[in-house]
C-alpha cells in the first residue's frame, strides 16, 4: 500500500483507502481553473458592500431612540462628506479620460506582466538553471525563489517612502523601472555564478520589479482619489481603482503564459521579453515624470526667490 501512494501529495497518505482518479491532464487543467475562479470570486464576495458600512457608521437618523448612533467622526453634520456622499457614477470611457489613469493603468499592466511572470515562474528557472555548476533541487529552489518576494516587500516600502518625501508618484515609479533593467539583465549573466550573487541580484531585482506595481495599486490608486473632477465621489474613486487594478490583472495573467511558450527558444528570450515590458512601463510614465519634474523647479524657484 506504501508504495502505490509513493510521489502522492503528502495529504494522501492520511487517507490510504483513497483511489485517485485517472482524469485526462485537460480534466484536470479546467478544473484547477474553475476551482480558482471560485475561490477568487468567493473572496471578492465575501467583503462588505461599502453602503453597509456608511450606515454603521452614520445612521441616517440621529434623532432615533435607537441606541445606535454611530461612531465619531461620521456622526456628525459632515459625517456625509468624510463618507464620500456622493450619488452619481462616473462612466467607464470618463474614468479612462482622467489625468494619469491610463498612464498608470497600462504601467501596471506591463508592471505586473513582469512580477507574476516571476512569481509564477522562478522556481522553475532556478530548478533548471544550474547556480555554481549544482543543479537545484525543487525544495531548494522553491526556498530560494522567495528571496525575489522579500526584495519585493522591501522594494513597496522604499517605493512609498521615497515617493512622499519628494512628492512625485510617477518619477519614484520610472525610476525603479529603469534601475530594474540593468539589475535583470545582471541576474541573468551572473546569476550563476555563486549562491550569494544569484541572492543577492534576485533581492535587488525583486526589489526594483514590484516598488512600482506596489506603489500604484497602494498610494497612486488613492492620490487619483484627490482629483477636483472625482473628488468626494466614493463611486468614482471605485471605478478608476478597478480600472488600473483590473489592467494590471490583465498583465498578470498574460506574462506567465507568454513565457510558457517563449520558453521554448531559451532564456535569453524569457529575460528580453521581460525588459522590454519594463521598458514600456516606464514609457507610459515619461509624461507624468516630465510634469512633476517642472512642478519641482517652479516649487524651487518660488521657495529660491522669497526673502
Amino acid at each position: 500500500m506504501q508504495s502505490r501512494i509513493v510521489g502522492l501529495a503528502p495529504a494522501f497518505s492520511l487517507f490510504p483507502n483513497l483511489n485517485t482518479p485517472h482524469k485526462t491532464f485537460t480534466f484536470h487543467q479546467i478544473l484547477v481553473l474553475i476551482i480558482t475562479f471560485t475561490a477568487y470570486a468567493s473572496f471578492h464576495a465575501s467583503r462588505k458592500p461599502p453602503s453597509i458600512v456608511k450606515s454603521v457608521l452614520g445612521p441616517p437618523s440621529l434623532n432615533s431612540s435607537s441606541i445606535d448612533n454611530g461612531w465619531a467622526p461620521f456622526n456628525g453634520t459632515q459625517g456625509t462628506k468624510r463618507l464620500d456622499d456622493s450619488s452619481f457614477a462616473i462612466g467607464f470611457l470618463e474614468a479612462w479620460r482622467l489625468p494619469g489613469v491610463a498612464p498608470y493603468a497600462f504601467c501596471l499592466f506591463f508592471s505586473k506582466l513582469v512580477a507574476y511572470t516571476f512569481l509564477y515562474w522562478l522556481p522553475y528557472y532556478l530548478r533548471h538553471t544550474a547556480v555554481a555548476g549544482v543543479n537545484l533541487s525543487h525544495k531548494t529552489a522553491g526556498i530560494l525563489s522567495t528571496v525575489f518576494d522579500v526584495g519585493g516587500v522591501l522594494g513597496g516600502i522604499s517605493a512609498g517612502f521615497i515617493s512622499d518625501k519628494i512628492k512625485a508618484r510617477a518619477l519614484t515609479s520610472i525610476t525603479f523601472l529603469a534601475l530594474s533593467i540593468p539589475a535583470l539583465i545582471m541576474y541573468r549573466v551572473y546569476g550563476s555564478v555563486s549562491m550569494f550573487i544569484n541572492i543577492v541580484l534576485m533581492f535587488i531585482s525583486g526589489l526594483l520589479v514590484n516598488g512600482p506595481y506596489a506603489l500604484i495599486t497602494t498610494a497612486v490608486a488613492a492620490d487619483l482619489g484627490t482629483q477636483d473632477s472625482i473628488k468626494g465621489n466614493g463611486r468614482a474613486l471605485a471605478t478608476v481603482t478597478a480600472i488600473i487594478d483590473g489592467t494590471g490583472s490583465v498583465g498578470a495573467a498574460l506574462g506567465p503564459l507568454l513565457a510558457g511558450y517563449i520558453s521554448s527558444r531559451g532564456w535569453n528570450s524569457v529575460f528580453f521579453m521581460l525588459i522590454v515590458s519594463i521598458f514600456f512601463a516606464g514609457l507610459f510614465l515619461v509624461r507624468l515624470a516630465k510634469s512633476e519634474i517642472n512642478t519641482m523647479r517652479s516649487g524651487e524657484l518660488i521657495a529660491s526667490s522669497v526673502p
